[in-house]
């Protein structure tokens, strides 16, 4: 006995945890979408047996190899709009031993266990020169045994409505994505020498990844292992390599002159640049290195900072680290003239993770710029001191997102003084909003989304590629302070590549719905961004004093521990956004009673049709310009 059905693409399994019977689990036997052209058009197909059995997503031909058992293949056909796609969805377990849809299988076929539903992930190619209309097609699932001829088990219908609507390419996307790169990690999975050729053949399939994201930054590291492991050394249970090294070979020849070798870092920065990433180049190892002193991590260097760089020494023939500062320093001067002389200055950003020292910090920048006047500085701000008495040479913002929602009526005069870009992160906290294997898939969509309504011009997320020791097995590491799924968006696949993960896709959906916001706003529809957000976001605080009023500020201007900080309460949540409940969101936040739900829509149906509102108005707008503007 067989059951299936359909579900949203934000749909996330738990396998195990169906409420109801399979039947009314997979009711769901029709859906609609409507999507631009270029846009993320995808549902979901969920496929419930009694007994064990082989779901295909491939016409090839399929055995199980323990012997007869019900081949289920899956088909879909009609008049689609472009090109199918068509992913078995793995599993993954997480820290709470559950297993949870996320990975986007490339193989053909799967063994499911009986009484287990099993989703397929189905995507449509909206190419340019899709022609606006209504497409219908269905999906059919047929059966079959060993050398038995198939039948068909029973069929799905689903429409696709292409909105006169083109959404601009990824490396156009308005929305500034700044998603960390960790090569070294990249390296260690695949198995390949580190900054060989076949090391970048596999770099350029995951940054063609991120390039379709419409990733804006390269991340190059210029001293060796700036985070220490990411405090590795403290995990004794589950150890896992998580050292970056330097993209800059040292070496000090027979007269003592220290030479340098920037081929590694250019030809990564060059592979950023062929995919169209090519607004920054973040550079770590230079400010904030992390320090374990538990684990030997610290004093490598009589210096201000502990810059770690590597060097070979001809005249002896092994290899050391830089002791001196005016060695420390010689290499800073040359670095920034290199960067110069490639003429990419301008876009040069030297970063400090989570400075914790204020003071400290602010006299390292100045060292710095005393070095290389020219570089300029960005930085992920955790601490209240830090954002709101910023250091005078910071470029670039980056605050979480509970310390900005925390002084959001301070910033008004701050976001005039940024020169540079205002992004917001989270990582291992918040709980919610979140992109973690346990957070509702919504809220990676939502996160480009809350992006808009701050008026922030990007978002920033430490977490590509940072992969515990064996990703596709065990997830979790170094739990519950990291939750599974906050240090990667993509696995590594057998391939020599990034296989994607449901995250990568909401995420994408979310940042296709910034870009339909920006054109709408372009298009002077205010009013339609108003109701759009009316639709998502549940607080009147977030909603009203939050929303356009932010979002309008920003666009114009264009421009604690981890652990402490998740545990902080949302003070600008106040009285104004519980008046009807007795109770404020701050209060019920300290109380652990306020739930997201509050705060936003988990509802996929709403985020559909606030969207359906914003192709509405734009291909009304191509239809009937001088109407539409009066609005």
């Amino acid at each position: 006995m067989y059951a299936f059905g359909l579900k949203e693409a934000s749909f996330k399994y738990v396998c195990g945890h169906m409420r109801g019977s399979p039947a009314e689990f997979c009711q769901e036997q029709q859906i609609k979408l409507v999507t631009a052209r270029r846009g993320l058009c995808a549902f979901q197909v969920l496929v419930h047996g009694d007994q064990d059995f082989m779901l295909a997503v491939t016409d090839a031909p399929i055995f199980y190899k323990s012997g007869p058992l019900d081949i289920i293949r899956l088909e879909v056909s009609g008049r689609l709009p472009g090109a199918v796609n068509k992913q078995l969805i793995g599993l993954i377990e997480d820290d709470d031993r559950q297993l949870k849809a996320d990975l986007l299988l490339t193989q053909d076929a799967i063994f499911v266990a009986g009484r287990n539903l099993q989703p397929v992930w189905v995507e449509f190619e909206i190419p340019e020169s899709a022609s606006a209309g209504i497409y219908e097609g269905k999906v059919i699932l047929w059966r079959h045994r060993m050398f038995a001829t198939e039948e068909k088990l029973g069929e799905l219908s689903f429409t696709i409505e292409v909105k006169d609507v083109t959404l601009p390419l990824p490396q156009d996307y308005h929305f500034y994505l700044d998603l960390w790169q960790h090569s070294s990690n990249i390296s260690r999975k695949h198995e390949t020498p580190l900054w060989s050729d076949a090391h970048f053949n596999v770099l350029d399939k995951y940054v063609a990844s991120l390039a379709a994201l419409g990733q804006k930054a390269a991340t190059v590291i210029v001293s060796e292992i700036p985070w220490s492991g990411q405090g590795s050394v403290r995990d004794l249970v589950y150890p896992s390599d998580l050292f970056e090294y330097s993209m800059v070979r040292v070496r000090k020849d027979a007269s003592g002159e220290f030479r340098y070798d920037y081929s590694i870092l250019d030809r990564y920065v060059d592979l950023c640049e062929r995919h169209g990433i090519k607004d920054e180049i973040e550079v770590f190892g230079l400010i904030n290195i992390w320090q374990f002193s538990e684990g030997g991590f610290a004093g490598a260097v009589d210096y201000i900072d502990d810059i770690r760089v590597r060097y070979y020494d001809e005249a002896s023939g092994s290899y050391a680290f830089l002791r001196e500062g005016n060695e420390i320093e010689a290499y800073i001067k040359a670095l920034e003239e290199h960067f110069a002389n490639r003429g990419w200055l301008e876009r040069v950003r030297v970063v400090a993770d989570e400075p914790a020292d204020l003071e400290l910090y602010q006299r390292r920048l100045e060292n710095l710029r005393r070095i290389a006047p020219s570089f300029k500085f960005k930085a992920a701000i955790n601490h209240k001191e830090m954002l709101l008495s910023p250091p005078p040479n910071l470029s670039d913002f980056v605050p979480f997102l509970y310390l900005l929602w925390d002084n959001w009526d301070d910033l008004g005069e701050l976001r005039k003084l940024v020169p540079g870009r205002f992004l917001w992160y989270v990582c291992c906290g918040p709980e919610w909003p979140n992109t973690f294997l346990r957070s509702p898939l919504i809220e990676s969509r939502l996160i480009p989304v809350l992006t808009f309504f701050m008026g922030c011009n990007g978002f920033l997320r430490w977490n590509y590629t940072v992969w515990p020791e064996k990703p596709r097995e065990r997830l979790s590491f170094r739990a519950p302070f990291w939750p599974a799924g906050d240090t990667n968006f993509v696995y590594p696949g057998n391939f020599g590549g990034p296989l994607l993960s449901l995250r990568y896709k909401l995420l994408l959906k979310g940042i296709q719905d910034f870009e339909l916001l920006w054109m709408v706003k372009q298009a002077g529809m205010g009013n339609k961004i108003q109701e759009y957000f009316s639709m998502i976001l549940r607080s009147p605080l977030l909603r009203e004093a939050r929303g356009a009023e932010a979002a309008e500020r920003a666009q114009e201007t264009g421009g604690a521990s981890k652990a402490e900080d998740a545990q902080r309460t949302e003070s600008a949540w106040n009285a104004e956004s519980a008046r009807n409940a007795g109770e404020t969101l701050q209060e019920k936040r300290a109380r652990g009673t306020l739930r997201r739900e509050e705060l936003y829509s988990l509802n996929d149906a709403d985020y559909e049709r606030a969207t359906a509102l914003l192709l509405d108005a734009l291909a009304d707008l191509g239809r009937n310009p001088e109407e539409i503007s009066r609005q």
